[in-house]
């Protein structure tokens, strides 16, 4: 049953992450919501109010946890609801901490099922990625070894809840846990899904409201479902990149290490300390401007017995660097125990949970106005650590450079002012005006983005859509657009298309001497298409030229005097005869901005879809789909949703073969092979990725609005239904470039160019999308 909006809740965790976890668990579904590391600080907390302590009672003996456990669940106010954030490998102080539960008289149930990480509960046995834990090598840097269910890990006797009645009928679950409960005993549940637990969690709260609550992030999530309250919380904008951060690594999961190597990939320092050190040996670096990783030098298999000295070196060396910075530094520390011991050393007491950057990866503020990312050590993929300091730091910006002038043109003059896209793409962030001024019509104008608009194929209908699209009364009132193309084409279009007499075709040398007023169309003239050039003919000079014009494009988004790029069509062939072998505009774009893997996404009002293989043959792509591709493909469509504000997309991933596969009935299994292993990572990442889906049946369902967005798996199995679906306002984006790209969702239409009838409402699309999605100017 739902809760109401003045409900306390008082949640108790092992550690700091765990902690932390749960807060952001309950965050966008309560109104005040706090950590607390010291409970002796707490004071009496209102109605509505969700607390968290941090008990720090993982290396604490077993007497020494209940005594903590006991002495917050002591003197509660009537009504409090009772949450005890169990570790869902079930290390830690799990027996003792669930016996001091017990002892309060409100009986347990304790469901420590994580779905989103793939831990399971079966016959009162914990599964982790299909395996019971005690086969597993979960536990490979604790010191004891896994018990083999969860009765053994409490020890003593429990009521099991199978998983046939949790997935009963409302009544007969109900009866179940009733029957369990009176028993005295604890009672462990099995779940596998979030909807098993959120059907137990409803069942606790109608059998008895007093219930002790004991389960992993996993039953933490279905309270804050149950607590409702709307949407969870954006995170803050990013802060300036002169300000340290320190990132300090805790943790001896294997895969911190090359979370480490990509993270100063990207350019952080790394300071390395040897596990043995109290401190370092000599003086200490500042702690510069920009991102700063501490972590520990890997000399062989962790030591159990030395890890809390280890971490506390770590905490004390992560203090002495933060003494060395110029001003206020902030923090992203993974591993609970880190955590907890760098904050301390800094004298913070409370966390104020603001939202999470990915699952288990919390954003929180402190009282002396530092901002704190924690993260349990086993959480994340590759790019976790990566992707917090994305979301914490904006990179400097860069100064704009003028990309060289074509032969036989003058030098370009400096533009006017600095651009640059260091808030990212599809960030949208424009300029306020100072407190009490209304902005000008030209300061309103100066905070859109500038976009290049490539003329596509000269020969195809590029210009008689450009021309148009940008004369439409709502393009100027988005962006600032500056073609790149044949200035003497634009203005034969105009006269095609019956608007000689309202568009002023002016060549501008670059995006500074540009001037954005109705009727006007900017263009940077690159002169490359003669002036005979007939209407639909392939021609390899218009191929060229429509190389040149992407070339020029990106080079004004990657110095920063646009925001984005906009791309009329071209034509693959005319493209190949004019000696730039590219597939198309998106593998172009890959290769003028040096970025490795991007993905083709169709956007349309009715479905939005994004492709795992494109412009190459059915057999090709069925051999090149293999697990990484379909993640990376996953998170790219994700990231572009949620920056284009879409907070908790649900992806609809398509399979390969008829009907998915049907169990192996089709195909030999690709299925199994190669979507599901990355379903399982995107989803232990906290990504709502479902799948794999039958085509033919994944299409009707996103466009009735179950999907925001479709993944294909090769290029008609995406394209096919989104031109049946919305052909005429459809957009073509590249994910995964570092500007935003968008395009028209049609070809060049050779049939047709030339008479003045083509259609420009894909372009105006385009335009909208690239102003929606573009960011604002920094300069």
């Amino acid at each position: 049953m739902p809760l109401g909006p003045g409900q306390r809740v008082l949640a108790v965790a092992d550690d700091l992450s765990g902690a932390a976890e749960t807060a952001a668990a309950l965050l966008s579904r309560t109104t005040r919501t706090r950590v607390l590391l010291d409970p002796r600080t707490a004071t009496p907390a209102p109605a509505g109010t969700t607390t968290v302590f941090d008990l720090d009672s993982r290396q604490l003996s077993a007497t020494g946890a209940a005594a903590r456990t006991t002495a917050v669940l002591t003197g509660l106010a009537p009504g409090t609801l009772v949450l005890k954030k169990v570790d869902s490998l079930l290390r830690g102080n799990l027996a003792a901490e669930i016996a001091a539960l017990a002892a309060t008289g409100r009986g347990v149930l304790l469901a420590p099922a994580l779905p989103t990480a793939h831990r399971a509960v079966r016959d009162g046995v914990l599964h982790t990625d299909g395996l019971p834990l005690h086969t597993s090598n979960a536990w490979r840097a604790e010191n004891t070894p896994p018990p083999r269910s969860i009765a053994e890990a409490l020890g003593v006797p429990v009521a099991l809840l199978a998983l046939a009645a949790v997935r009963g009928p409302a009544g007969l679950l109900r009866t179940a846990l009733r029957d369990a409960l009176a028993t005295g005993l604890p009672v462990v549940a099995d779940a596998e899904t979030d909807a098993d637990l959120d059907a137990l969690l409803a069942a606790a709260l109608d059998v008895d409201p007093r219930v002790a609550l004991a389960g992993s992030g996993g039953l933490a999530l279905a309270l804050g479902r149950s607590l409702g309250g709307g949407p969870p919380v954006p995170l803050p904008p990013p802060g300036p990149a002169a300000r340290p951060l320190l990132v300090v690594v805790g943790t001896a999961e294997p895969l911190a290490a090359e979370q480490v190597r990509r993270l100063t990939a990207d350019g952080a320092a790394l300071y390395a300390l040897d596990p043995g050190a109290p401190l370092p040996g000599g003086p200490l670096p500042p702690l510069r401007p920009g991102t700063t990783v501490l972590t520990l030098r890997r000399n062989g298999p962790p030591d159990p017995a030395a890890a809390r000295a280890t971490v506390r070196n770590l905490a004390r060396t992560a203090a002495a660097l933060l003494d060395t910075a110029p001003g206020p530094a902030d923090l992203v520390l993974t591993g609970g125990e880190t955590a907890r011991r760098v904050l301390e050393a800094l004298g913070v007491r409370e966390l104020r949970p603001q939202g999470q950057v990915h699952h288990g990866a919390v954003l929180a503020t402190t009282p002396d106005g530092r901002t704190v990312v924690t993260r349990p050590g086993s959480f994340g993929d590759a790019d976790s650590l990566r992707l917090v300091a994305r979301a914490l730091r904006t990179p400097p910006a860069r100064h704009a450079v003028h990309p060289p002038p074509a032969p036989g043109r003058p030098a370009p003059k400096p533009p006017r002012t600095s651009h640059d896209h260091a808030k990212g793409p599809f960030m949208n962030a424009t300029p306020a005006a100072p407190a009490g001024t209304a902005p000008t019509a030209a300061e309103k104008s100066d905070a859109l983005p500038v976009i290049a608009v490539t003329m596509g194929d000269g020969a195809g209908i590029g210009p008689e859509v450009i021309v148009p699209a940008l004369l439409d009364p709502g393009t100027l009132t988005r962006i600032r657009p500056v073609v790149v193309g044949d200035a003497e084409r634009l203005r034969r279009a105009a006269e095609l298309v019956g608007l000689a007499g309202r568009a002023r075709i002016v060549t501008v040398e670059g995006p500074g001497d540009a001037e954005f007023t109705p009727g006007r169309i900017n263009v940077i003239d690159l002169g490359l298409l003669p002036a005979d050039l007939p209407w639909g003919a392939l021609s390899a000079v218009a191929g060229d030229a429509a190389y040149q014009y992407v070339r020029v494009a990106a080079e004004l988004a990657l110095s920063g005097a646009v925001q984005g790029i906009c791309t009329a069509p071209l034509n693959k062939e005319a493209l190949h005869a004019g000696g730039h072998l590219y597939p198309g505009h998106t593998e172009l774009l890959a290769h003028l901005t040096g970025v490795d893997e991007v993905s083709m996404m169709l956007s349309t009002d009715t479905v939005k879809v994004i492709h795992v293989t494109t412009h190459i043959g059915l057999i090709d792509a069925v051999n090149r789909i293999e697990p990484g591709l379909v993640e990376r493909t996953v998170r790219r469509g994700h990231d572009a949703l949620v920056r284009a504000g879409v907070e908790h997309p649900v992806i609809g991933v398509c399979g390969i073969n008829p009907h998915a596969g049907e169990n192996g009935l089709f195909g030999y299994g690709e299925e199994e092979e190669k979507i599901v292993p990355a379903l399982e990572i995107l989803r232990a990442d906290g990504i709502d990725a479902r799948g794999p889906l039958p085509a033919d049946t994944a299409f009707f369902l996103a466009g009735r609005g179950d999907y925001d967005l479709i993944v294909a798996m090769y290029h008609d199995q995406g394209h096919g239904p989104v031109k049946i679906l919305g052909l005429e306002a459809g957009v073509n984006l590249t994910v995964g470039l570092p500007v935003i790209r968008t395009s028209v969702d049609h070809g060049t239409a050779f049939d047709i160019a030339g008479t003045g009838t083509a259609d420009p409402g894909s372009m105006i699309e385009a335009l909208r999308q690239a102003a929606a999605l573009a960011p604002g100017p920094t300069g």
